[in-house]
């Protein structure tokens, strides 16, 4: 694992001596991380809200690198919730413009590294031009199979559980042959495995309306750290914790 970040890590720095202490055989499969404090960032910096966002991109492409290095199979990003529209209209135009601007930008990133994208989310609700960008990013990249990068995207937990059940109705299916795997297929998340490791950045104590169903036995990572600046470091302090927790899934 060390020689992956090799190109990343000074020799002597702090990242390296975490990464002397990562298994890399207990690797998080699945990796979701509730990416905030874009804006608290800007403030205390003195700049508009939009810079914030602009940084959070960033470090997201670099959180995709490491996990792709790391081994990690299923990267999730929180990155635009259903309750996100009540926001000024002036920043959600902002943040859907610049949605669409980061999908042709990263287009290198997800052919090079064979990653997969896909939407976890309704597509609906969001500017055409952005559906038709989403579409043909995951239309080209349907086959790449070493990562597969979920953006939750006009998404919300309890709007997704709904629909389920809708959807599970609407097929007319017996209430007796209901049960959990049926019940996760009908989810946005469909085949994908549950995540084991929830990061939430900003020091904000709470899932927010997020993977409800699927992080019943997800271990939780809380942190200070603004999103922008969570750095390698932080994703590798995140990474070191989740490997000193036993997970029981209810055993002893």
């Amino acid at each position: 694992m060390i020689n992956s970040f090799k190109d990343l890590i000074e020799k002597g720095s702090e990242e390296e001596a975490l990464l002397q202490k990562i298994d890399k055989k207990r690797i998080p499969v699945h990796l979701a991380i509730i990416m905030d404090g874009n804006g608290r960032w800007a403030k205390k910096r003195g700049l508009k809200r939009e810079e914030g966002h602009k940084k959070g991109t960033e470090t997201a492409r670099k959180i995709t690198e490491y996990s792709l290095k790391a081994g990690i199979r299923h990267l999730t990003l929180f990155t635009f919730s259903s309750e996100n529209w009540k926001r000024p209209v002036t920043e959600v135009r902002m943040l859907m413009n610049m949605l669409y601007e980061k999908l042709i930008e990263q287009k290198e990133l997800l052919v090079k590294n064979e990653i997969r994208l896909n939407i976890l989310g309704e597509l609906k609700g969001l500017p055409g031009k952005l559906r038709d960008k989403i579409a043909e990013t995951m239309e080209f990249s349907k086959s790449y199979k070493k990562m597969q990068l979920n953006l939750a995207l006009n998404y919300g937990a309890r709007m997704e559980i709904l629909q389920a059940v809708k959807k599970i109705a609407a097929d007319g299916v017996s209430p007796a042959k209901i049960n959990e795997k049926l019940f996760k297929k009908y989810l946005y998340t469909g085949e994908i495995p549950d995540p084991d490791l929830l990061v939430r950045t900003s020091g904000e104590l709470r899932i927010s309306n997020f993977l409800l169903f699927q992080l019943a036995y997800s271990e939780l990572y809380f942190t200070e750290t603004l999103w922008p600046d969570f750095d390698l470091k932080e994703f590798l302090k995140a990474l070191l914790d989740f490997q000193n927790r036993q997970r029981r899934f209810g055993k002893l």
